[in-house]
C-alpha cells in the first residue's frame, strides 16, 4: 500500500515537473519571439527611413536607367524603378540619354507598388511655380506671341498659354494684331486666376513705365520761355490740346493763339498740325504746361500804341464783344480796348448797349489811359 502510494506521488511530481517545464519553455519562447519582433520592427523602421515616401503630384529629380520601346525606367530613390511614358519626351522632341537627370512628377501609385511618372506635368508645375513667383515679385517676363484671338493675343510664358488683352499691348489702340504673332514681347503678369488657371499679362505696362520716366524728365527740363514742338491732338471751344511727346500734353488757350480776337481756335490751328509753341508756364506738380502761339509773333503792340495813343484823343473803334462789364472795342487790327459800363452813355446801362448798337458798328471813343504791362487800353464814351 505504501509502495503504490509512493509511485502515484512520484508520477504526480513528474507530471507537475513536465507541465511546469513546458510553461517555462513556452514563456521563454514567447520572450524570444517578442525580442525578435521588436528587433524586426526596428529593422523595418530603419529600412523604411531609407525609402522615400511618395505621394501623388510630388516633384522628383530622377535618373534615366533604361530606355525601352514605349517606356523609360527612372530611378527616383524609390524601392522600385519608376515608369515614364516615352511618348511624353517624343512630343516635346527630347532625346533621352542613359544616366541623364530629369524632373518628373509622381502621377500614379498602383496597388502593386509601381510608380508612374510624368515629365510634361512636372514642367507645368514648375512653370506655375515660376509664374507665381514672378507675379509675387512683380518681375519682368518675356513671352512669345503664339496667335491672335478675340480681343487680344495668346502668348506662351514658361510653356504655359496666357492671354494678352488688346488694350494691354500698346499705349495706343492696336488694330493689326497679326503684326505681333511670332514676336517676343517683354511685360509683366497682371492677373492670375488660380481657379480657372487663367493668366493675364501686359506689355503696355512697360511702355507706360518708360513714358512716365521720360515724361518726368521732360517736364523737369521745361521752363518758361522755351520754344517746343508739338502736335495739335484735340481742339475745343476754349483752346487746343497739344501732344508734346511721352504722353505729355499742353494747353494753348484761345486767348494765346492770336493777337487778333478769334471766335474759335480752328481759325488759326488745325487738328494734327505740327508746329512750334512757346511755354508760358509749367506746373510740375500737376504736370500741366500752358502754351502760346501769339507770344512768338513780333509784338508791335507798343509801337502801335505809341502812334495812336494820346490821352484825351478821340478815335474810331469797332465793337467786337458785349460783356457784362462793358464793351470790347477794336481800335486797330488785333488791338482791343475796354469801354467800361461806367464810361458808356449817359443813359442807364440796362437799356444800353445791345439795343443801341450791334457787333461791328463803328463808334467814336475817347482814350482814357492804358496799362502797357498788361496790354490794356481804357476808353470813355459818355463824356463826348
Amino acid at each position: 500500500m505504501n509502495l503504490e502510494r509512493c509511485e502515484s506521488l512520484m508520477n504526480k511530481e513528474e507530471n507537475y515537473l513536465n507541465v511546469f517545464g513546458r510553461k517555462i519553455k513556452n514563456k521563454k519562447e514567447d520572450l524570444e519571439n517578442k525580442i525578435k519582433s521588436k528587433e524586426k520592427i526596428k529593422i523595418i523602421k530603419l529600412y523604411s527611413y531609407t525609402i522615400p515616401k511618395l505621394e501623388k503630384y510630388d516633384l522628383k529629380k530622377g535618373r534615366i536607367l533604361k530606355i525601352k520601346d514605349k517606356i523609360i525606367l527612372i530611378d527616383i530613390g524609390f524601392k522600385y524603378d519608376c515608369i515614364l511614358s516615352k511618348n511624353e519626351l517624343q512630343i516635346l522632341k527630347i532625346n533621352p540619354r542613359i544616366n541623364e537627370l530629369i524632373d518628373v512628377m509622381v502621377e500614379k501609385l498602383d496597388y502593386k507598388g509601381k510608380c508612374f511618372l510624368s515629365y510634361i506635368k512636372a514642367n507645368k508645375i514648375k512653370s506655375w511655380h515660376r509664374i507665381n513667383e514672378a507675379y509675387r515679385r512683380n518681375e519682368l517676363v518675356s513671352f512669345l506671341v503664339l496667335s491672335r484671338t478675340k480681343g487680344g493675343l495668346i502668348v506662351s510664358l514658361y510653356n504655359i498659354e496666357c492671354f494678352l488683352p488688346g488694350s494691354q499691348i500698346e499705349y495706343k489702340k492696336v488694330t493689326n494684331f497679326d503684326y505681333y504673332v511670332g514676336k517676343i514681347l517683354i511685360g509683366k503678369i497682371v492677373k492670375i486666376n488660380k481657379t480657372t488657371k487663367n493668366i493675364v499679362v501686359s506689355h503696355k505696362i512697360i511702355i507706360e513705365k518708360k513714358k512716365r520716366k521720360r515724361k518726368a524728365l521732360i517736364i523737369r527740363n521745361l521752363n518758361k520761355g522755351i520754344i517746343v514742338e508739338g502736335v495739335v491732338k484735340n481742339i475745343t471751344n476754349y483752346g487746343g490740346f497739344v501732344d508734346l511727346g511721352c504722353s505729355l500734353d499742353g494747353l494753348c488757350h484761345i486767348s494765346d493763339i492770336s493777337w487778333k480776337r478769334i471766335k474759335h481756335p480752328v481759325e488759326k490751328i488745325n487738328l494734327g498740325e505740327r508746329r512750334n509753341f512757346l511755354i508760358l508756364s509749367v506746373d510740375r506738380h500737376r504736370k500741366r504746361v500752358q502754351l502760346g502761339i501769339k507770344q512768338m509773333i513780333i509784338d508791335n503792340w507798343k509801337s502801335v500804341i505809341k502812334k495812336i495813343f494820346v490821352y484825351g484823343k478821340i478815335i474810331k473803334g469797332k465793337i467786337q464783344v458785349f460783356r457784362k462789364f462793358g464793351i470790347l472795342v477794336e481800335i486797330y487790327p488785333g488791338f482791343e480796348g475796354l469801354l467800361h459800363k461806367k464810361e458808356e452813355f449817359k443813359f442807364h446801362y440796362k437799356i444800353y448797349p445791345k439795343k443801341m448798337f450791334k457787333i461791328g458798328n463803328a463808334i467814336n471813343i475817347l482814350i482814357l489811359g492804358s496799362k502797357l504791362k498788361h496790354k490794356k487800353i481804357y476808353f470813355s464814351f459818355k463824356i463826348i
